[in-house]
């Protein structure tokens, strides 16, 4: 009887051993991984910017020159909105500078056009072609401070005029824009902007009139809040 009890519990030893060797090997689940999330263009900014301006005086080359050039810097504001690739927005622009040429006008003397300062307020449509790279088209109102100057060895009303107007017209171009981190964005930007005639010394007989193409290169740094 002692063998058998024996032997029983040796089976039933073993049939346990056997069962628990079928159980599924269980594995601790592996640590949760933070993903970082995808960047967004969405939301306000504000930057600076530094380039170059060069274009033609149209109607007043024998006063403001033919060819234009200067330095243009300034600061920039505006708003995105992304929706999958798609980005669009609005943004507004001022710069500081003296993109200008000079002549000698037809009563002798000398004479100079300089634009002091350009601002734009645009539309934006981008796509993003990767999670921060963006590419982006551009187009609305452009505007510049225009002054007029001359010198002239003739007695008044030539000697001495100085005047400054305000140029209105319209721009268009585009740009590349790339988030280096989530704060902090580079772009690059071409703009054609052309500004219509104005009407510069009236009332004498040096009376001109005429407006401004600008090509405007520049690079600018963004902040996104």
């Amino acid at each position: 009887m002692k063998k058998v009890l024996v032997a029983a519990a040796g089976a039933m030893a073993y049939a346990s051993m056997a069962q628990a060797a079928d159980l599924p090997y269980r594995k601790e689940a592996p640590a949760a991984y933070d993903y970082a999330p995808a960047f967004s263009w969405t939301g306000f900014y504000a930057g600076g910017t530094a380039g170059i301006g060069f274009g033609g005086f149209n109607g007043v080359e024998q006063y403001f020159g033919t060819s234009p050039i200067g330095g243009l810097y300034g600061f920039t504001a505006g708003y995105n909105y992304q929706s999958g690739k798609l980005v669009v927005g609005a943004e507004a622009d001022f710069a500081f500078g003296h993109v200008g040429d000079s002549a000698t006008p037809p009563m002798g003397g000398s004479s100079t056009g300089v634009a002091r300062d350009f601002f734009t307020a645009r539309a934006r449509v981008g796509y993003a072609i990767v999670d921060r790279a963006l590419i982006y088209g551009t187009g609305g109102y452009a505007g510049a401070d225009i002054r007029a100057m001359i010198s002239s060895p003739y007695s008044n009303p030539v000697l001495g005029l100085d005047q400054s107007s305000i140029a209105n017209g319209w721009t268009l171009g585009g740009g590349v824009e790339y988030a280096i981190t989530p704060h902090f964005s580079l772009k690059g930007e071409y703009l054609f902007a052309s500004m219509g005639n104005n009407t510069y010394f009236s009332g004498t007989r040096a009376s001109i009139n005429g407006g401004l193409n600008l090509n405007v290169l520049r690079a600018g740094v963004n902040y996104h809040f």
